[in-house]
């Protein structure tokens, strides 16, 4: 295991990672245009953007048994390539029936990609540094979010038309990840193997940050599918900024998540985290001013950011080294869960009590985030 951080092993492996969010997040917003251009309906056009997340839920539990049973490394070449060559072939796509399969071949290559990815560098790191490192490497998505909607509309040019050469762009993005991995040395796995009965021990353990991940998940998603609706209906207007704070407060939170924990202890941090996103839900549903919905971004985004490298160790940690793989497979499709569920269900709230209702009932269920972790603590110290 290496002492330090940032190692140059990790710094490229941080690359790579990166260049494997930027093909698909270039296509993450602009593909119901594509569909709706295709298929000329709005939701047919829908599940071009929910066939990819439900293929990537599929693929989380795909590579946890991959991971276990093929060295890392030709799993992460095989799966790079099938999302090449699903990307290349987005180039010669005329029909929505063509484009839906290769976005689910996609998604599927994308899911297994990013969980060994994300379990190789696991696997570099010193576990005394696990946490700090996870958080580091998480910010790849969120750099390729921040970055691949804006580049994506630049390529489509104002009629948004040039599909092509943004399937050309998207294509090049994964071959160049592709070609990294080629070069990506394999960490020594220097842990001693657990007792078989330490091994079940840790998958039955693993249940309860996968269940707070999937409650907060399922809540968080109220704010990423009815935030900007809700804003227009109270007039808000251009509300813009707020993503910007928003990620500020994410970014900020993985370079101080750590002082945070040593000082108050990684339970207190978990729970209070819990509750500054219960607050931050309720807060959306009921500001009257868009200064106020500002001012929650930065919280937010901070809670977000300090919960998610916390509950995704704690996964790890639970398990043995061997299993790392299955770890981050199950903390992917613990959020992959909430997203996907959320914002259908979330709808037919809105339906019934208006967006408000939506926010302060995803407030109540994003606290029920505290109960298997306070059911957890209470079980250990006994």
């Amino acid at each position: 295991m290496n002492k330090e951080i940032w190692t140059r092993d990790y710094i490229y492996a941080i690359l790579v990672l990166l260049c494997v969010h930027t093909g698909p997040y270039l296509l993450l917003a602009v593909i119901t245009v594509f569909g709706k251009m295709l298929s000329g309906s709005d939701t047919l056009a829908g599940m071009m953007a929910s066939v990819f997340a439900l293929s990537g839920l599929a693929a989380r539990f795909l590579s946890a048994w991959l991971l276990d049973r093929y060295p890392l490394k030709k799993v992460l070449l095989v799966f790079t390539a099938l999302m090449a060559l699903a990307s290349f072939l987005y180039i010669f796509t005329g029909s929505y029936v063509q484009a839906f399969i290769l976005r689910g071949i996609q998604g599927i290559a994308y899911g297994v990609t990013c969980t060994a990815m994300s379990t190789y560098i696991v696997r570099l790191l010193d576990p005394a540094h696990r946490l700090e490192g996870i958080g580091y490497s998480s910010l790849t998505g969120n750099i390729a979010n921040a970055f691949g909607p804006a580049a994506a509309y630049a390529l489509l040019g104002p009629d948004t038309d040039r599909f092509q050469l943004l399937f050309l762009a998207v294509f090049l993005s994964v071959a160049l990840s592709f070609v990294m991995i080629l070069f990506i040395k394999a960490p020594q796995e220097s842990s001693l193997p657990k007792k078989a009965e330490q091994e079940s021990s840790g998958l039955r353990t693993v249940l309860t940050p996968f269940l707070i991940w999937m409650i907060l998940a399922f809540a968080m998603s109220a704010a990423s599918a009815f935030l900007s609706l809700s804003a227009l209906e109270k007039g808000f207007g251009n509300i813009g900024l707020y993503f910007t704070i928003n990620v500020i407060g994410l970014v900020l939170s993985r370079f101080t998540m750590k002082k945070i924990i040593d000082l108050l202890s990684e339970r207190t941090t978990v729970l209070l985290m819990i509750v500054i996103i219960a607050l931050s839900l309720a807060g959306i549903g009921i500001v009257r001013e868009v200064w106020q919905l500002f001012c929650i971004a930065l919280p937010f985004g901070f809670a977000n950011g300090c919960l998610a490298p916390v509950i995704n160790t704690q996964m790890i940690n639970t398990l043995p080294e061997t299993k790392s793989g299955f770890a981050n497979a199950a903390f992917f499709a613990a959020g992959d869960a909430g997203f996907i569920l959320g914002p259908t269900l979330w709808g037919i709230a809105a339906g019934l009590t208006g967006y408000t209702g939506v926010f302060l009932i995803a407030a109540l269920i994003s606290l029920l985030a505290a109960v298997p972790e306070l059911f957890m603590r209470k079980k250990v110290t006994v």
